[in-house]
């Protein structure tokens, strides 16, 4: 039996009856694999619009995002973040959150009258000298 060069032997066009069980079983898997994947990343990106909107029950709101996110017909989280925020505002952060910083602290609203209040609780010369210089001015 001998193989001509000129004339390979011809690939079979269908797998063997052997191998396509298994070939079926790989692809069935690869495509749940797939599907993983992409829920994964979609829920990533969901967590991640939440974040940045200043959810403030993250599974909530990420549960209520991913049903608005499969009715849609093309996936826009953006767009489902935003409309749960207008529909379900309390489960956001009032204020806007974007780009908010995370050392913000609060400044006394009037140390003038922050003054005044320490001098009078504590009683203390130093503190009431304080608050006479800041009612000067100096």
């Amino acid at each position: 039996m001998s193989t001509d060069p000129a004339n390979p032997p011809a690939a079979p066009s269908t797998p063997s009856p052997d191998l396509a069980a298994p070939l079926a079983d790989t692809e069935r898997l690869l495509a749940q694999a797939r599907e993983a994947l992409d829920a994964s990343e979609r829920k990533r990106q969901i967590e991640r619009e939440l974040s940045q909107e200043g959810a403030v029950d993250l599974e909530t709101a990420a549960m209520l995002t991913e049903a608005a996110v499969a009715g849609m017909d093309k996936a826009d989280v953006r767009a489902a973040v935003a409309d749960l925020r207008k529909r379900k505002p309390f489960l956001f952060r009032a204020g806007p959150s974007r780009g908010s910083s995370v050392m913000g602290g609060q400044l006394p609203a009037d140390p003038l009258a922050d003054a005044a209040a320490a001098a009078r609780d504590s009683g203390d010369r130093r503190a009431l000298l304080r608050y006479l210089r800041l009612r000067r001015g100096g």
